[in-house]
């Protein structure tokens, strides 16, 4: 009978740990797998221990744990630190730029978003810099993990009319995507970034600004 009432209780922990791996995400860490299918042994092993059954009933659950054990430990120790630093990692290289509008005001194309452009950070003669095609080139400078960058910009707004609206940048990037590896080593896979975009009066129209939540993904 204990055989048994295990044998179900693996059947339906099974369904429910594959029913939440159908849920996660397709680019979710291996070690979260792992640690489900460990927290199943683990409360396999504790029904072997206190239920009844034979020695021979015991003696079929424990290969199973040395087994399975052995292939789900991981050198990850628990908790693990996550923070928004940049620090640790190597930015440079080829991203896809997406902006979303979070405030805006004073500005004729206030309300829409602007299209998904190509950004590189580039080691530069005086640093790294933030090169967004078309739009604006900004040394970036960090603070406590973080980049930062002021610059200069007549392409980042619509023009009044015809004529070229100037604009000041402000930036902050920031970690937003880090992979925790089974070895316990981390992976960037996205800078989260928030740009505030200040127009200077031009033409017939007034001073505005505009907020972008923004996200440089690996491209």
């Amino acid at each position: 009978m204990f055989v048994t009432s295990v044998s179900v209780i693996v059947y339906y922990m099974m369904r429910i740990v594959s029913r939440g791996h159908a849920q996660q995400h397709a680019a979710a860490p291996a070690w979260k797998s792992s640690g489900a299918c460990a927290v199943a042994v683990v409360m396999i092993v504790g029904l072997a221990a206190c239920g009844g059954g034979s020695d021979a009933d015991r003696a079929d659950v424990r290969p199973s744990l040395a087994n399975d054990s052995s292939e789900s430990t991981a050198s990850v120790d628990f908790p693990i630190a996550v923070d928004a630093s940049l620090e640790d990692f190597d930015v440079v290289g080829r991203y896809t730029l997406s902006m979303t509008e979070a405030y805006c005001d004073g500005l004729p194309n206030c309300g829409t978003n602007p299209p998904d452009v190509r950004a590189d950070i580039v080691q530069g003669s005086n640093g790294l810099e933030l090169q967004v095609q078309n739009l604006f080139v900004a040394g970036l400078f960090s603070i406590n993990g973080s980049l930062f960058a002021v610059t200069d910009s007549d392409q980042i707004l619509q023009p009044c009319g015809e004529t070229a609206v100037n604009s000041q940048i402000s930036i902050t990037m920031f970690a937003d995507g880090v992979a925790i590896n089974e070895d316990g080593t981390k992976s960037l896979t996205g800078i989260g970034a928030s740009l505030l975009v200040a127009g200077d009066p031009a033409g017939d129209c007034d001073a505005g600004n505009v907020f972008y939540d923004a996200e440089l993904i690996p491209a």
